[in-house]
C-alpha cells in the first residue's frame, strides 16, 4: 500500500496551518507522527514580521523575516534557508512514522531544491502525508497538484471543522506498514 496522500490547498488565511495543527493534536499519541508546521511571527501591534519553522517534536527555528538580507527574497521576506533544512529535511525523510506533514509546500520552501527532492521522496515513499499546497502557479507545485497519487481538498469557511474529523478518521484508517 503506498499511503494516503491527502494535499490541503486554500486562499491564504483560510486556515490551512491551523487546520494541520488540530489534526496532529488530535493523532498526536495515537500515530506516529513527523513533519513540520510554519507559523506566523508577529510584533506586538500585530503586523506580520517573519515565519517560523516547528517540528511536530518541537524544535523550532526561524524561517523568514521582513528585511533580512539573504540570498533568497519572497517579497519582503529573507529566508533562512539553512535554518529550514536542517530542522525539516529529517523530518520528511523518515520512514517509522504513520504520517508525515507538511505545512507547506510554498515559495518560500521551494526555494530550496533539497526540500523539493525530499517531498518528492516522502509523495513516492510508503507513507501517508498530509500537505497544505501554496496557490503559487509555480512549477514544482503544479508537478505536485497534478500527481495521480494525491487528492486535493480546498479548505474553506465552511468546510474547515468536518474537515478536521474527517482527516483524523482518514489517516486512523490508513495506517502503512
Amino acid at each position: 500500500m503506498a499511503g494516503l496522500k491527502l494535499l490541503i490547498t486554500g486562499r491564504p488565511g483560510a486556515g490551512k496551518t491551523t487546520l494541520v495543527m488540530n489534526v496532529v493534536e488530535r493523532l498526536r499519541g495515537s500515530l506516529r507522527l513527523a513533519g513540520f508546521t510554519t507559523a506566523e511571527v508577529r510584533d506586538p501591534s500585530g503586523e506580520r514580521t517573519g515565519f517560523q519553522i516547528l517540528t511536530v517534536e518541537g524544535k523550532q527555528a526561524e524561517l523568514a523575516r521582513a528585511g533580512f538580507r539573504s540570498s533568497v527574497q519572497v517579497g519582503r521576506y529573507g529566508v533562512y534557508l539553512e535554518a529550514f533544512e536542517r530542522l525539516a529535511l529529517p523530518e520528511l525523510a523518515r520512514r517509522d512514522a504513520d504520517l508525515i506533514v507538511i505545512d507547506e509546500i510554498g515559495k518560500m520552501e521551494c526555494a530550496s531544491d533539497r526540500f523539493c527532492h525530499a517531498v518528492e521522496d516522502a509523495l513516492d515513499a510508503q507513507v501517508n502525508v498530509l500537505a497544505t499546497l501554496g496557490i503559487a502557479r509555480l512549477p514544482f507545485l503544479e508537478s505536485v497538484r497534478s500527481r495521480d497519487d494525491v487528492e486535493l481538498l480546498t479548505l474553506t469557511e465552511r468546510n474547515r471543522n468536518a474537515l478536521v474529523l474527517e482527516l483524523c478518521c482518514r489517516f486512523h484508517g490508513s495506517r502503512v506498514g
